[in-house]
């Protein structure tokens, strides 16, 4: 089973393969910060810092809001400031093997 584990918390997660993200945590007890929960506003920003291809590809709805994420963030803290920085939306991403994530 995999397992998910939080940036700063020493406690892991085991999670069903294929259960989103934030639903899978929330199931135990783990809250994430979120808003519309359905991949548009962006609340649920995560940094996956191991393994980021142990999530599903991202659907175009999850692509468009990350781009929009990182695109406000370039353009305030500068060009490339988001470069080798991996985000995904936690009520989007469905797992598939071990990440280490961290709440943005």
């Amino acid at each position: 089973m995999p397992t998910v584990s939080i940036d700063g918390k020493n406690q892991t997660f085991e999670v069903k393969e294929g259960e989103i993200l934030f639903d899978a945590l929330e199931n135990q007890g783990e809250e994430l910060p979120h808003g519309c929960l359905a991949g548009s506003c962006g609340a649920c920003k995560i940094e996956v810092l191991e393994n980021p291809d142990n999530l599903q590809e991202a659907s175009a709805m999850e692509i468009n809001t990350i781009e929009a994420i990182k695109s406000n963030h370039e353009r305030i803290s500068g060009p490339g400031s988001m470069n080798n920085t991996v985000i995904r939306l936690s009520c989007r991403a469905k797992v598939k093997g071990d990440v280490k994530i961290k709440p943005l």
